[in-house]
């Protein structure tokens, strides 16, 4: 895939996000802003150990907080596939209902392809979701599996071994069994821009478009739309 290409699959990606908020009103709306460190230790080239440490804010009144913690392991299985695993702790304060506690063990598999000079890059994960009422500590329990397709163009700053990189990504949530807790995410559309200051290091602006049902009414689905601030490091035997 070329570089007009790839511009294009970002416009129609744009396209698409605009329509879907349009389509619904502005009170079925909801704005976020979510800040994460991700840092990221190679023991050696093919097993790394990286997560997530952050918050995420509901721009709403009444609206919620929610601090997230998740480890994570990295490991490559040959050829093009890497096999991660993690758990991740989402602790989410809210205002009006009680607050969750959610443990969220998780296994999945990346591969790029098909092998273009921008390949596409798949993401697929299962995940083990464990919403507690941190009042009663009842729980809703489910399965659920997620599935990403992500591309990047990568192209030189002005300063050397320096680089910006434009990403699109979609992902869509599928729940397998059991009942969800708070947070139901659909689908999610995903535009960014990274910046690297150093080899290992850089940071990253997204915006996110996202579906989701809500809680007290599954029959009905409403839009998200959240900014993203990211700062990522590594360091190790890469």
């Amino acid at each position: 895939m070329n570089c007009r290409h790839f511009f294009v699959s970002i416009l129609l990606l744009m396209v698409g996000i605009n329509e879907t908020t349009h389509a619904q009103s502005q009170s079925e709306v909801s704005k976020q802003i979510w800040i994460d460190v991700n840092p990221s230790y190679f023991i050696n080239p093919h097993f790394e150990i990286f997560g997530d440490i952050g918050a995420r804010k509901e721009i709403e009144n009444d609206g919620w907080w929610r601090f997230v913690v998740r480890p994570s392991i990295r490991t490559w299985l040959g050829g093009r596939f890497y096999f991660t695993a993690g758990i991740g702790n989402f602790f989410t304060f809210n205002e009006i209902i009680e607050n969750r506690w959610e443990l969220r063990p998780f296994q999945g598999l990346e591969f790029n392809w098909p092998r273009w000079k921008t390949p596409l890059h798949h993401y697929i994960r299962l995940e083990e979701r464990f919403d507690f009422n941190t009042e009663t500590w009842n729980s809703k329990n489910s399965v659920r599996l997620r599935y990403r397709l992500n591309i990047s163009y990568r192209w030189a700053a002005y300063k050397p071994n320096r680089f910006w990189q434009a990403t699109a990504s979609g992902e869509a949530f599928y729940t397998l069994l059991g009942e969800q807790g708070q947070f139901q995410e659909q689908a999610r559309a995903t535009l960014g821009l990274d910046r690297s200051y150093a080899y290992d290091l850089h940071f990253r602006i997204e915006i996110t478009w996202q579906q989701e049902r809500l809680f007290f009414n599954t029959n009905e689905s409403v839009s998200d739309i959240y900014f993203r601030f990211r700062y990522t490091y590594s360091w190790g035997n890469r």
